[in-house]
């Protein structure tokens, strides 16, 4: 028994096979394409039966078609350690602060530096009208040093000291002291 491969061509939403087998069968077949990829089509030769007939029959050539598995889906990559500027969050968090916007401030590590409920760390800033921060630097450790000041809604000026540590976009820790 001889194989022919026959060639695919994929048009219009169609697969349209043609091919010629090796005793000149000539096959075209036109057939929706369905979920599943055609893989190969292979053309099989049946075997003449012996016949009382002398006269030899014609017969149609048997199609396969081989449908190839889906593709597993590419593994998702590896989550990546979020690399941010740690600067850039202090200030970021001090500029939430200034704006009265807490929720922000309180994702950006609030939450971890607040020492109470949200409600009771937002009210602490209930009398704070702008926060500047005066100086900052950074270490590579995620470490930030800032010198801040607090203007308050009576007019008033308090300064703060110390620094934060920034891990992932967070702050995760802060050892901040009043100096007047």
């Amino acid at each position: 028994m001889r194989k022919s491969l026959v060639t695919l061509a994929i048009a219009a939403g169609t697969v349209t096979a043609v091919g010629a087998g090796t005793a000149g069968y000539a096959i075209a077949a036109k057939t929706a394409v369905t979920e599943r990829p055609v893989a190969a089509v292979h053309v099989v030769k049946p075997k003449p039966k012996a016949t009382a007939d002398p006269k030899p029959r014609h017969h149609r050539p048997r199609v396969k078609i081989v449908h190839a598995q889906p593709a597993a889906p590419a593994p998702a990559p590896a989550p990546q350690p979020q690399l941010t500027n740690a600067s850039a969050v202090v200030m970021q968090f001090y500029q939430d602060l200034s704006n009265h916007d807490y929720a922000d401030a309180w994702s950006l590590g609030g939450d971890n530096i607040g020492g109470s409920d949200y409600n009771g760390w937002a009210a602490g800033y209930a009398t704070t009208a702008s926060i500047t921060v005066t100086s900052y630097g950074t270490w590579n450790d995620g470490t930030v040093w800032a010198d801040i000041s607090a203007l308050q809604t009576d007019g008033t000026t308090r300064t703060y000291s110390g620094t934060y540590t920034v891990a992932n976009g967070v702050i995760i820790s802060a050892n901040i002291t009043q100096t007047s």
